[in-house]
């Protein structure tokens, strides 16, 4: 005789036995590559010089259900960057080219889409741009526990410079994208003079080198 036992019932077993079992049990992986992700982890990376530090932010995106909780691991290469510290997310460090970065603990309200936290690493004196930050073993749950389908993408932290489209030719364009970012509408991945903000002391240094062709940080 056979016995049809309801899939939800399985997962919500299973995630009650991993809960009573560690503290660290708050979000779980539904590992099915059949079924689509609602949730996705990403970054979009960052840029800056060797010997000096980048900070990469960390985004949420959504297709459904908000998650209150999520956890991340970064990997990254060692010889190029050095993990130093996130925000506001718990961090432990699994090795020198792995850190895991989570929710402090499951929300009472789903999070919201955009930057729900950020990573900082040194970067490497003898720095080889542009070297990946890769986002694996994704995982989030609803506010009340329930395992979402969660996806990771990777972005890449490259040679701070002022062509900061990525063309190799500082010009109006990238002037704009530095105004976008000092005004809040695109992400301040771009401190050109390191001083904790993008800013219009940074949009005139575009500017600059979009005029003489030389980037002076």
């Amino acid at each position: 005789m056979r016995y049809l036992i309801p899939i939800g019932l399985v997962l919500a077993v299973r995630f009650a036995a991993l809960a009573q079992g560690s503290a660290d049990a708050i979000v779980v992986k539904i590992s099915s590559a059949s079924i689509p992700s609602t949730v996705i982890l990403s970054t979009l990376g960052g840029a800056g010089l060797p010997g000096q530090r980048v900070t990469v932010p960390i985004m949420l995106s959504l297709d459904g259900t908000a998650p209150g909780s999520f956890q991340v691991d970064l990997n990254f290469d060692p010889a190029q960057l050095t993990f130093v510290s996130a925000a506001p997310l718990s961090a432990s460090v699994v090795s020198a080219g792995d850190v895991r970065l989570s929710t402090g603990g499951a929300g009472q309200t789903g999070l919201a889409m955009g930057v729900v936290g950020y990573a900082t690493f040194t970067i490497s004196e003898s720095f080889s741009p542009p070297t990946t930050v890769n986002l694996v073993n994704c995982m989030s749950a609803d506010p009340s526990g329930k395992p979402l389908s969660t996806g990771c993408m990777a972005g890449a932290v490259s040679m701070l410079t002022c062509a900061v489209t990525g063309d190799g030719v500082p010009s109006v364009a990238d002037v704009q994208a530095m105004i976008n970012q000092a005004l809040g509408i695109a992400l301040p991945l771009y401190d050109m003079n390191y001083d904790g903000a993008v800013n219009i002391v940074d949009v005139q240094i575009v500017i600059g080198a979009a005029l003489t062709g030389s980037c002076v940080y």
